[in-house]
């Protein structure tokens, strides 16, 4: 059953999603936690607290957390908080204190927040909006009780482990995705087929791009590359499989990647890669319910239904309210129905959204049947609260989106999630890495992403009968608008300089090596969420400067003109001629 919990709480946590702790035995002593009878609570009380948290950090306080009945432990004393500077914080949080970290006889607030989201997601502890405390379920309390002498994982713990990652739709997303034909599947791969397409919150990082980045880039690029470049859902499919690795589930096997970029080819080898086992194929037939097993239920909860954005609360409660709807039907319910329900709590939107939306729950591991526009849910899901804030509204950004969305008929809504990436100065690169994808693999353009040290973000150009021209490209994320100050036209002046003169004595990466010798005729681009200010001036002074015409290109126009393209409206040559004009394009 999904109930509904009017609510004027404005403090939502963040549960579903896990990107850090792998260490199972580590999560099993963070469920022991909630447990009054288990060794490590009673140790924690009467040891480990005194000996690690001091009285000013709140030690008489997490003691008598631990000591209430009954056992309901509230967030804060649970996770701590942060120092700063880091090397100088202390023990201030229950599971802090219970989870023994590399440097120190404690973890940070961080990971502990990560480790009760982990324990939460696997169903072992629930969480009480009234109070902001969580406490253990039945199924918690088994796995505490299943503990035998020593640090290995027994039999049963691992019985018990293996049940709740069935119970975690995600998990069963990469089984199913890794199961079809043998899939063998690079953390990219997946994380580009989990969560809700065109959204901030569940990003991957374009795996063409990211391969032709990897031979562009210097060896200390590359290993940082290799290291830190991935998009939010990759990161969750690394951290998922990781998991189901260590339960036998799937194997970790690196794969060859090959891609063809501008009649060129790069091969390189990405190691986070998955097979599955014939354990997880019989584990995934178990989850399912096939032979004699019963189906097993799946643990969802509102806060999985959607993770960043200022209108998270909004989203959440959205697809919350359609797998309600859903839910609760008899038979196929039409799409028509699930608006209707919608209207009832005042959230208006258009067939497309709910379309997304239910893609975006199938991507998250719910088994959702769809026959022209009409759903059916063919899992059990377990019980979850939809805490009902008083009023629901979207964003100007969400608005837009939506907007957009409706336009795009030819183009994959994914790349709806460069209207969030434009607006957000902490995802530049992928930013810069999906304008790319887009021009490239969308509007067949060549070209690619470099960005780095003394390159432009990236180049297309077009080898047509009827036109050959190349396009200098800089993207810029910023949340209240791009202004195009006079140092970023500076640096597009040298970029043109350098393409102009060729020689590897001013630049010795010599990047402009990746246009076609044939193309003789160039010109240059901005990219960003919107544009504010004189930006015009420079866009033309630039081109006095340097003897070439250049465009500010909004977010949305770039989509809208992708889709123009795709849908045969617009070509090459015509994009040219109405575009470079040392002014902001707009369609």
């Amino acid at each position: 059953m999904i109930s509904i919990l009017p609510t004027q709480n404005t403090t939502f946590r963040t549960f579903g999603w896990v990107q850090d702790p792998s260490n199972f035995r580590s999560l099993c002593d963070v469920v022991a936690v909630f447990d009054k009878e288990s060794e490590k609570h009673m140790e924690l009380a009467n040891i480990t607290i005194p000996y690690l948290v001091e009285k000013r950090d709140g030690r008489d306080e997490l003691i008598k957390a631990l000591n209430n009945r009954p056992l309901k432990i509230k967030y804060a004393y649970l996770v701590g908080t942060s120092f700063s500077p880091r090397s100088s914080s202390r023990c201030n949080g229950i599971i802090q204190a219970a989870v023994k970290g590399q440097k120190k006889d404690f973890i940070e607030n961080w990971p502990a927040d990560n480790y009760l989201r982990w324990a939460h997601c696997f169903g072992f502890i629930k969480y009480n909006y009234e109070d902001d405390t969580f406490e253990i379920t039945k199924d918690g309390l088994a796995l505490s009780q299943a503990k035998e002498n020593g640090s290995e994982l027994s039999a049963k713990e691992k019985e018990l482990l293996t049940s709740a990652i069935l119970a975690y739709p995600p998990a069963i997303r990469i089984l199913s995705l890794l199961a079809n034909d043998d899939a063998h599947l690079t953390k990219f791969e997946i994380g580009q087929q989990i969560g809700f397409v065109g959204e901030d919150g569940f990003t991957s990082m374009p795996q063409k791009m990211f391969i032709t980045s990897l031979r562009h880039a210097t060896p200390d690029e590359r290993r940082r590359m290799k290291a830190n470049w991935e998009g939010s859902s990759d990161k969750y499919a690394r951290m998922i499989a990781a998991w189901l690795e260590k339960l036998g589930l799937v194997e970790k096997t690196p794969k060859d990647i090959t891609v063809i970029a501008n009649g060129k080819t790069y091969t390189e080898t990405i190691g986070q890669a998955y097979t599955i086992t014939a354990a997880g194929f019989t584990a995934l037939r178990r989850a399912n319910g096939y032979s004699s097993h019963k189906k097993i239920a799946k643990n969802i909860c509102w806060e999985m239904l959607a993770t960043k954005g200022a209108d998270r609360g909004y989203l959440r409660t959205r697809r919350a309210l359609i797998l309600k709807c859903i839910s609760e039907s008899r038979g196929m319910m039409p799409i028509c129905a699930i608006l209707s329900f919608l209207e009832r709590y005042n959230l208006n939107e258009t067939e497309a959204t709910i379309i997304d939306d239910i893609k975006g729950l199938q991507n998250i591991g719910i088994d959702i049947l769809s026959v022209d526009n009409s759903f059916k849910i063919n899992d059990v899901i377990n019980d979850f609260t939809i805490p009902l804030p008083q009023s629901l509204a979207k964003t100007t950004l969400t608005e837009t989106k939506e907007t957009v969305r409706k336009k795009l008929l030819h183009l994959s809504h994914e790349y709806l999630s460069l209207i969030d990436l434009a607006y957000d100065n902490r995802q530049n690169r992928l930013f810069e890495m999906k304008t790319l994808e887009l021009l490239t693999g969308e509007c067949e353009y060549n070209g690619m992403h470099m960005g780095g040290s003394r390159k432009p973000d990236g180049i297309i150009y077009t080898m047509e009968s009827d036109c050959e021209y190349g396009v200098i490209i800089d993207t810029k994320a910023y949340s209240r608008g791009y202004g195009l100050p006079i140092s970023q036209a500076d640096e597009m002046e040298r970029y043109i300089g350098e393409n102009q003169k060729r020689d590897s004595k001013v630049n010795p990466n010599k990047w402009w090596e990746n246009f076609d010798e044939s193309i003789k005729e160039f010109y240059f681009m901005f990219v960003s969420g919107h544009f504010v200010g004189n930006f015009q001036a420079q866009l033309e002074r630039i081109s006095r400067n340097k003897g070439i015409n250049g465009a500010a290109l909004a977010v949305v126009n770039l989509l809208l003109c992708v889709e123009e393209y795709k849908s045969g409206k617009l070509t090459h040559k015509i994009i040219k001629d109405k575009m470079f004009h040392n002014s902001e394009f707009a369609i």
